[in-house]
């Protein structure tokens, strides 16, 4: 993983040193005159995660990653302590990370999951100290700004005010989905809705997602979804069993996206897609 980091992190140089504000198109020119085709992928998911949902022009994109520092963060390493002083902004870039708040009876509850392109903790910058735990669900690239930094910036480039606000409220979203589910939908619905969720948000571009690592365990499912584990294994077995979808080893399958999305009562919109969009690739396996 060193050696993985090392050459992503001299990709991103190269990257930042040769170009101009880039676009897709220029970063696939990057991406053919460098050996760290893989790592410099990762950006370019990156950063169209940065253009499609926080719509941050190229220009700011570039001056915002010119000052990040890249960090890797192993499987379970905290990225942001639970009462922390807010002092740096954090963007995902490869990984999967989990939000926490632990009780004083040892229970725990999942409040967010952060996937590839999320932002960590905008609103710690507003409110000063975190309120939850961040921590790596798997090996994860974190890039970094300093809370200074990201405040001049802020002060200097209006659009990047403006794409924070629309992450704030993208994440917003899908707390109240999240909220919903806890407070009114079976457990089925519950926990199809989130398997519909993630393989959304993992989605790049127009491809539908059929299959993708999920690194959760079935803990995991029960503290983000207000079950107990006994629980979460007997809706597992029922959705397998109706062919709608497959977990296991930390890969989820959905066989048939149509029938889950109705268990689910899942309507993309409130991430960015369109259910017209979807709708034809729903059962593809």
């Amino acid at each position: 993983m060193e050696a993985e980091l090392l050459e992503f992190h001299a990709g991103m140089r190269i990257w930042l040193e040769h170009t101009a504000p880039l676009d897709p198109g220029d970063l696939q020119v990057v991406q053919e005159q460098t050996q760290a085709t893989a790592q410099l992928s990762l950006a370019r998911l990156f950063l169209a995660a940065l253009s499609r949902r926080m719509a941050l022009p190229a220009a700011d994109q570039h001056a915002l990653l010119s000052v990040a520092q890249l960090r890797h963060f192993a499987k379970g390493e905290t990225i942001v302590d639970e009462g922390e002083q807010a002092g740096s902004f954090h963007m995902l870039c490869h990984g999967a990370a989990r939000a926490t708040r632990t009780l004083e009876n040892g229970s725990q509850q999942i409040l967010s999951v952060f996937l590839p392109g999320d932002t960590l903790n905008p609103g710690d910058l507003i409110l000063g100290r975190s309120r939850t735990a961040i921590s790596a669900f798997m090996p994860a690239l974190v890039l970094s700004v300093s809370a200074a930094e990201l405040r001049l910036f802020m002060e200097q480039r209006p659009a990047l005010t403006r794409a924070l606000w629309r992450e704030t409220a993208f994440q917003a979203a899908i707390q109240r989905e999240w909220l919903i589910g806890v407070g009114r939908k079976t457990a089925e619905s519950r926990l199809a809705h989130f398997l519909c969720e993630v393989t959304c948000r993992m989605q790049v571009g127009e491809q539908v997602c059929n299959a993708i690592e999920l690194p959760l365990t079935q803990r995991d499912l029960a503290d983000i979804l207000g079950l107990s584990c006994v629980h979460v294994n007997r809706v597992l077995q029922h959705l397998r069993s109706r062919k709608l979808v497959d977990l296991s080893k930390g890969q989820l399958i959905i066989w048939n996206r149509e029938g889950l999305y109705g268990v689910a009562e899942f309507d993309p919109e409130y991430l960015g897609f369109s259910d017209a969009a979807q709708r034809g690739d729903r059962g593809a396996s």
